[in-house]
């Protein structure tokens, strides 16, 4: 379960008035049961002759565990996902599991570790769009570790690691991986303003194929108000396949985040040299997606998403030409939900999605619209 970080700094105030908290940890386990009765028609669930959609139960039992202390955060959490689709008598389990730390070792050094791994059937509950378009078995996992530290009162500097994979577990299937080192300076050059600048390699393994990319980066951050920030990332990337080709791929990148009080808003958009999807090696990727959440009150609150992507062969096949055909991936996500808080220990939800999928030529849904509706209501129970 996500946990505000405006919550945590309260709390990390509130132990640090007195000196004997300084150095305690607070320890809390978690546990929680979801229940979701869903309605979906995606096509690829009708096996055993069913056509048409199709009713499903989802039962979803999480444990976790959380330890803060003042200048420590951890969160660990396993999901296991039961499926069962009415219309076809197909039971399938799938499972997840994630881990943050957040720890400041120095007044001026913090590190931050993350990392997620599935084992799923339901294309839906990878956190990537465009990855795996098929219901077999997908093994996907994704890290991240960065250290940073400041260097004065106005220079920030990072270095990191970020890790992903994903294997579509059938046979004759590769496993594909991206490894990615970065590294990056910020000047806070006012109140508002910082300027970035960022170096980032990537490697690009698909069984035997071998491809790797150079990007040099500026970059802007600036604060619109207390609660409002501007992001924005571009700059060169040099793309060179195994067999010597390649070419250069712009990277854009703009974010826009805003947290207040009852109302919370993320934006984001970019074109972008991607990997890992489970069918193919690097590829090029445009890409955007919108959150909204309205908290009405401590009980009720609504959301809404939307999200895009286009992406096809590095370095640039079809990327600049919207009649991409079979060499070119693209989809869209639509969504929204109501949630209702009935005490500290339950709460339920409804939510409506709609998801749309076209595959390239490679893939196992080549040229096939892969659009689903999705329609469910979930029930959350936390022991504790």
């Amino acid at each position: 379960m996500r946990v505000s970080w405006k919550r945590w700094l309260t709390a990390a105030a509130v132990v640090g008035t007195s000196p004997a908290a300084l150095a305690s940890t607070v320890v809390e386990p978690r546990a929680r049961v979801s229940l979701e009765e869903r309605y979906d028609d995606d096509f690829r669930l009708n096996d055993a002759g069913v056509t048409g959609g199709q009713m499903m139960t989802k039962v979803t039992p999480r444990i976790g565990l959380d330890a803060k202390d003042p200048t420590l955060k951890l969160e660990c959490y396993y999901a296991a996902d039961l499926l069962m689709r009415h219309g076809s008598g197909r039971v399938t389990l799938d499972h997840r599991s994630g881990l943050l730390v957040n720890k400041r070792l120095s007044r001026r050094l913090r590190v931050e570790v993350s990392g997620n791994i599935y084992r799923v059937t339901d294309p839906a509950s990878l956190p990537r769009d465009s990855v795996a378009r098929s219901t077999d078995p997908v093994l996907y996992g994704q890290s991240r570790v960065y250290a940073s530290g400041r260097l004065s009162r106005v220079v920030d500097v990072g270095a990191g690691y970020a890790f992903e994979g994903v294997r579509v577990q059938v046979a004759g299937s590769d496993a594909g991986f991206v490894h990615t080192p970065f590294a990056e300076l910020w000047l806070r050059t006012t109140r508002r303003l910082s300027l970035g600048a960022e170096y980032r390699y990537q490697g690009f393994v698909f069984g035997d194929n071998f491809q790797q990319a150079h990007g040099a980066f500026g970059a802007l951050r600036y604060r619109l108000s207390r609660q409002t920030t501007f992001t924005a990332r571009g700059g060169p990337v040099f793309f060179t396949a195994q067999d010597g080709t390649g070419g250069v791929i712009p990277r854009v990148k703009l974010e826009l985040l805003h947290e207040a009080g009852p109302f919370d808003l993320g934006f984001v958009a970019g074109h972008d040299l991607v990997g890992a999807s489970g069918f193919t090696n690097a590829l090029w990727a445009d890409f955007a997606g919108l959150v909204l959440n309205r908290h009405f009150n401590d009980r009720v609150s609504v959301y809404g998403m939307a999200s895009f992507f286009r992406n096809g062969r590095a370095p640039g096949e079809g990327a600049f030409t919207w009649d991409g055909g079979a060499r070119v991936a693209q989809g869209y996500a639509l969504g929204a939900g109501l949630e209702f808080k009935i005490n500290r220990y339950v709460s339920m939800q409804t939510a409506v999605d709609r998801i749309a999928q076209v595959g390239m030529d490679e893939e196992v849904a080549a040229g096939m619209n892969l659009t689903r509706n999705v329609a469910a209501v979930r029930l959350h129970m936390k022991a504790w």
